[in-house]
């Protein structure tokens, strides 16, 4: 959610900082700010709403010094304000603060009681309080942060600058990650990789309770807070494959949409092999093992990545036989499951891997001896540095804080786990196909999304229909289901349209007491023999109540879907297991256009974030 980029070095800070609060503005923020360590007095520059605000700002200071800190808040404590914008100060002392300290107004009330004079609403300024307190008693600035630490509760990180520069810059990571990256003329240290500039050369990601010390002379010193000692770590080669900007592409968003058939492609290529004449399915030998040992499959997500995990658990369970759960990743850990190291694998979803209820659910399996596989995007992230194995998304970076890409890439490899998995007997019962034949079509399925994104003028029109429209019902069965959740969450996320999701067979449980005279209902049809005509039923259920109906279905069943339809899009035929694949553009497309034509800011929706690190 906040973005934290601090510098110390030889060159200016600021131009890094902005650039870098720049890069973080995917992250979803409602105010930003700097302070840099000028020699003589700090200078601070807070603004209300975009980082091109805070620039504007800054354009009339001159700020040369080489250490500084910025920040990009999603409020919590308190309302967006420049009061309660980041950084937060108290005597010489600055910080920038991600996460939540839960004990803040306890400590509130002892400080204020002890004299101190409060500026914001924030829990971000309790911290500097009581290292400026500590400091005030006589201890060192370093030792004053770590003394405190043992006082706050929650799961947080910070960076903290002294108004001398001569000072390190103290970097202390609980729980939000934060990660150091090194150049030749200083040391960066940030929440995400992406704001670090193009020169940073080599990388290194914190572990929880370090806290480290930062100089201008590019050194620092990391101390474990739980060893009570220096930890040695070893910095990694950056990658440089990823920070671009949207081209001719008028939305991030829109510009991961047209990605996915690349993107597809690109992972069908690494993870689809043909060994001994014969196509297969290959991960990593950690990633094999975890996942042929495993009789029962725990898959656990947040938005988006749990509909992925719903979608991954009809076709395991379909394919291979084993049994899956799939639960909602901040549920988890609270309703107490029955966890069972000798048969039990947990698999999280995560586009970060940093979102806060995901490594808690990972953290409580390898607690319980649960082994434990991450699928994320982001390599060297926490899920990855932590899980047992892991499976890469491959997808890229993606700005835009609804997710488009990495939701492909996860129906993707759930569904090529299930591949994996299966028996060739069992699949060939299921499927009538050999798995040479499955894979085969596989690859295909770029092309079809190619086919699939040419549609966009048929999805325009369908997305102007909406612009007036309070609310939409989607609907779905078997695979189509998690697709009905994810194109109402999306419509949601984007135009703010009340939206919900439903099994078709659930329609008359509820749902249909919502359908009267213009309700948009989207009927999802997978090519499967078995389900086409129960849809087609629930469908005209909708239209005999008066629904506006909109249909999304195979080409292969336009005849019978078509005419009951006040809109209709055909997707290009397939097998039932790929069709969330193809028919998951058309939904994507579809939130976006609606967005764009009420003239919603579609990469940075409001109230949303990126990254979501607190519970």
């Amino acid at each position: 959610m906040c973005g934290i980029i601090g510098y110390a070095g030889s060159s200016p800070a600021l131009p890094y900082l902005l650039k870098g609060l720049e890069q973080l503005e995917y992250r979803g923020y409602d105010s930003a700010g700097i302070a840099v360590m000028e020699k003589g007095e700090p200078r601070v520059v807070k603004s209300v709403g975009s980082t091109a605000r805070l620039r504007e700002k800054v354009s009339g200071h001159s700020l040369s010094g080489g250490l500084g800190i910025g920040h990009t808040r999603w409020a919590t404590h308190g309302v967006p304000s420049e009061a309660n914008a980041h950084p937060q100060s108290s005597g010489p002392l600055y910080i920038v603060h991600n996460g939540i300290i839960e004990n803040e107004r306890i400590l509130r009330s002892e400080l204020e009681a002890g004299g101190e004079v409060f500026l914001s609403e924030t829990d971000t300024e309790t911290i500097v309080h009581l290292v400026n307190r500590a400091m005030r008693q006589g201890i060192a600035f370093p030792e004053a942060v770590r003394s405190i630490l043992p006082l706050l509760e929650g799961s947080y990180s910070f960076l903290m600058a002294h108004a001398d520069p001569s000072e390190p810059l103290v970097a202390v990571h609980r729980g939000a990650p934060l990660l150091l990256g090194t150049c030749s003329h200083g040391v960066f240290v940030a929440s995400d990789m992406t704001a670090f500039p193009g020169d940073v050369h080599s990388t290194l990601p914190l572990e929880v309770d370090d806290m480290v010390m930062i100089r201008s002379d590019g050194r620092f010193e990391i101390l474990s807070l739980t060893q009570g000692k220096e930890r040695v770590a070893t910095l990694v080669s950056r990658s440089h494959h990823g920070v671009h900007g949207k081209g001719e592409y008028p939305h991030y968003m829109f510009k991961e949409i047209c990605e996915q058939p690349e993107m597809l492609d690109r992972l069908l290529a690494k993870r689809i092999r043909r060994e001994d004449g014969r196509l297969s399915v290959r991960f990593s030998s950690e990633a094999e093992r975890a996942l042929s040992s495993a009789r029962r499959i725990r898959i656990v997500g947040c938005g988006t990545s749990f509909h992925a995990g719903i979608l991954g658990k009809y076709r395991i369970e379909a394919l291979s036989g084993v049994p899956v759960e799939v639960d909602v990743a901040s549920e988890f850990r609270y309703r107490e499951p029955i966890l069972d190291p000798d048969a039990d694998l947990l698999v999280v979803l995560t586009q970060s891997g940093e979102t806060a209820d995901t490594l808690a659910a990972l953290r409580m399996a390898r607690e319980a001896g649960v082994p434990t596989l991450a699928l994320v995007n982001v390599e060297g992230s926490t899920a990855d540095r932590e899980a047992d194995a892991t499976i890469l998304l491959e997808a890229g970076p993606e700005f835009g804080v609804a997710a488009t890409k990495t939701f492909l890439s996860q129906i993707a490899l759930l569904t090529l786990v299930a591949l994996f998995l299966a028996p060739d007997d069992r699949l060939r019962e299921k499927e009538g196909r050999s798995r040479e034949e499955i894979l085969s079509d596989f690859l295909k399925l770029p092309m079809l999304l190619d086919k699939t994104l040419s549609l966009s003028t048929g999805v325009t029109a369908i997305a102007r229909s909406f612009i007036e429209v309070s609310t939409v019902l989607f609907m779905g069965r078997g695979g189509d289901f998690p697709l009905a959740l994810e194109g109402a969450l999306k419509l949601k996320e984007i135009s703010y349209i009340h939206a919900e999701g439903y099994a078709g067979g659930e329609l008359k449980h509820g749902p249909l007491a919502l359908v009267e005279k213009g309700v948009p209902v989207v009927s999802l049809l997978s090519p499967d023999e078995r389900l086409v005509p129960k849809m087609v039923s629930n469908m005209k259920e909708t239209l005999s109540r008066g629904a506006f109906l909109v249909s999304i279905g195979s080409e292969r069943f336009q005849e019978e879907f078509s005419p009951v339809s006040s809109m209709s899009l055909s997707l290009p035929d397939c097998l039932p297991m790929f069709f969330p694949l193809v028919s998951a553009v058309p939904l994507q497309l579809l939130a976006y256009h609606t967005a764009c034509f009420k003239g919603f800011d579609v990469d940075r929706p409001r109230n949303l974030a990126k990254s979501v690190t607190v519970e």
